[in-house]
């Protein structure tokens, strides 16, 4: 079954304070979950006027992530 999201509206100045502190935030190298060194994506957000970006380094544990796709696979 696919879902479909739908946007919710947050107040635009809720949504600057939260990506203002992300961007502050030290970059993670390991996982936490099981300490192997971590991966990045790096993902760019916008404000909805535009009038601000965000650059973000997601991270991604490829171990967890193997680990994941293995228990949806058998489900």
């Amino acid at each position: 079954m696919e879902s479909k999201s739908q946007p919710i509206g947050v107040p635009s100045e809720s949504v600057k304070k939260l990506f203002d502190a992300l961007s502050a935030l030290p970059r993670l190298t390991h996982c936490q979950k099981c300490g192997t060194e971590l991966l990045h994506v790096d993902a760019t957000f916008f404000s909805c006027g535009g009038e601000k970006v965000w650059n973000l380094p997601l991270p991604f544990c490829s171990n967890c992530n193997r680990e994941e796709d293995a228990a949806y696979a058998a489900a």
